[in-house]
């Protein structure tokens, strides 16, 4: 299966199978560090150890290279550049200089856009607008690519059944004493990467709350058999997560 049309952009074909999503991305005229860090933790992700590098030129693109994904040759390539995975899970297409599609699976995505798709989407609109006057094209590309969700400011703002409103239950539970710190965690944490997974977003204060939750959790131990001296008790955890409900609006 070919990533590319005849066109020189992903084939509909290619997209189809696994289901894979396109983020378009701020880049320069070169691959800079921001973009190989985006093919490579595809890569880590989607279980791929190979970037096959491709020049599309006239609807194809051969290979050209074939790099393991830390490889130094992979920065300051010009377009037009094609970055792909050796098993094809994700690709980054860098047509020409000022923004690159990076494409793919869930599990490609989770390394190449950890912020998740409509947070780079929106990222991208914001970035898109700033630079319109140096490339005007890129508001276009813009709307070619909304963010599917809205971004939720606050907790009453989020329904009930997104990951994101599990996150907030789950909170209210521990809170509550009616599960344990350790399947709070376990809970939460899962929670968080099905809410970036399916592209949900949120904005401040809320972003900022979840955010400290997150924090909460890297200084706690699922198990106790690993806790160190620093890290918080089950009580320590509840406390500071009723707090941070009491201030949420």
């Amino acid at each position: 299966m070919t990533v590319l049309d005849c066109q020189g952009t992903f084939s509909g074909q290619w997209l189809a199978a696994g289901e894979k999503k396109i983020v378009p991305v701020p880049t320069g005229s070169r691959t800079d560090g921001s973009l190989v860090r985006r093919i490579t933790g595809g890569c880590r992700t989607a279980g791929a150890d190979t970037v096959l590098v491709m020049r599309p030129s006239a609807g194809a693109a051969a290979p050209a290279d074939s790099l393991p994904p830390t490889d130094p040759a992979l920065v300051a390539l010009p377009p037009p550049l094609l970055l792909a995975t050796a098993n094809l899970e994700g690709a980054i297409l860098f047509s020409g200089p000022g923004y690159a599609l990076v494409a793919g699976s869930s599990a490609f995505l989770a390394g190449a856009a950890p912020e998740g798709v409509d947070q780079a989407r929106a990222r991208f609109a914001r970035y898109a607008r700033a630079a319109a006057r140096k490339w005007p094209a890129l508001e276009s590309t813009a709307r070619s690519f909304p963010p599917g969700h809205i971004a939720w400011k606050y907790p009453r703002d989020v329904p009930e059944d997104t990951a994101t409103g599990q996150q907030l239950a789950l909170m209210r539970d521990v809170a509550a004493g009616h599960c344990t710190g350790a399947e709070f965690a376990v809970g939460w944490l899962d929670a968080r990467r099905r809410s970036q997974q399916r592209g949900e977003r949120v904005r401040d204060p809320l972003e900022t709350l979840l955010d400290r939750v997150f924090s909460l959790l890297e200084d706690y131990s699922i198990d106790p058999q690993f806790r160190e001296p620093d890290d918080l008790s089950d009580d320590e955890l509840k406390n500071a997560v009723i707090e941070l409900l009491s201030k949420a609006q």
